[in-house]
């Protein structure tokens, strides 16, 4: 009896815990056998999810609590499929994440589903959002940013950032780069949304973030860097600095005051000596 009510309990709270997919478990219980194994599979139904975004690129599917689902990799068109997934009849959606096949960009994007009417549906024709990076996300004033990503190829990629939307067009790899052309001083937070034929990715969930700063603030960061690093390389240091500089300064100043003779032995030594008309007859003997 005892073996029973345990048996329910921990089945009761795994079902209320456990995430969205079938899980199997080992329970050490005393019996002729040895363990037991248990398998508690949660969740109504299977589902398969197919969809493209860029060739080879790394796709990861998640809930929308970002709850890691599977993973797969896009073929070289870019196209994309995800099967048995394990859901219940009011899954609310789909979180993706995707990275290009060189890495220099990254794209989030969620979509909602509508109730599940039946076991092994299909979500298909998902467009992911194009990829997006940065190849440097600190700029000074005068300087270019450089915005780049990956979608599918020949697609329309729509950039925007700050109120303003730029069109291009990505190559035969699915690449797409655009220059942003001497930015005045501030912060742009960019996206892409890309658009193949008459289908429209999903809206992206992330955006690239580019400082643009003037040259004074460089050189005050640049600065601060700097002492910030000495400062972790040498702890303390940086509080010895003044009283160093004080010392110095105290020295010099006792110097120039006292005006110590052996200093002007050691500077005469040192001194350009410039030749007298006598100096031919006193070389010769």
């Amino acid at each position: 009896m005892r073996k029973a009510v345990f048996f329910c309990t921990v089945l009761l709270f795994t079902t209320i815990t456990t995430p969205l997919h079938a899980q199997t478990m080992t329970f050490p219980e005393k019996s002729q056998s040895g363990n037991t194994t248990v398998n508690a599979t949660v969740g109504d139904r299977f589902i398969t999810v197919t969809g493209y975004q860029s060739p080879n690129a790394s796709v990861v599917i998640e809930t929308l609590r970002r709850i890691f689902m599977s993973s797969t990799t896009a073929d070289g068109n870019g196209h994309f499929t995800i099967s048995e997934l394990l859901i219940t009849d009011d899954f609310p959606g789909f979180c993706f994440t995707a990275i290009d096949f060189r890495r220099v960009g990254e794209s989030e994007s969620c979509v909602e589903i509508e109730k599940i009417t039946r076991d092994g549906e299909t979500y298909e024709d998902i467009f992911l959002p194009p990829t997006i990076g940065l190849s440097k996300k600190l700029i000074t004033v005068g300087e270019n940013a450089q915005i780049f990503g990956y979608s599918m190829p020949h697609a329309q990629v729509n950039i925007q950032f700050n109120n303003e939307t730029v069109t291009i067009q990505s190559d035969e790899t699915g690449y797409y780069e655009y220059i942003f052309e001497n930015p005045p001083a501030g912060t742009y937070a960019f996206s892409s949304r890309g658009v193949l034929g008459e289908k429209t990715s999903l809206d992206p969930e992330n955006k690239a973030i580019l400082e643009v700063i003037t040259l004074p603030e460089k050189i005050r960061d640049d600065i601060t860097g700097f002492a910030q690093d000495i400062d972790d390389r040498f702890p303390g240091i940086l509080f010895l600095a003044p009283l160093l500089l004080i010392f110095i300064a105290l020295l010099i100043l006792l110097f120039w005051k006292t005006q110590p003779k052996f200093l002007f032995i050691i500077f005469d030594k040192f001194k350009k000596r410039h030749p007298m008309h006598h100096d031919y007859f006193l070389f010769q003997h």
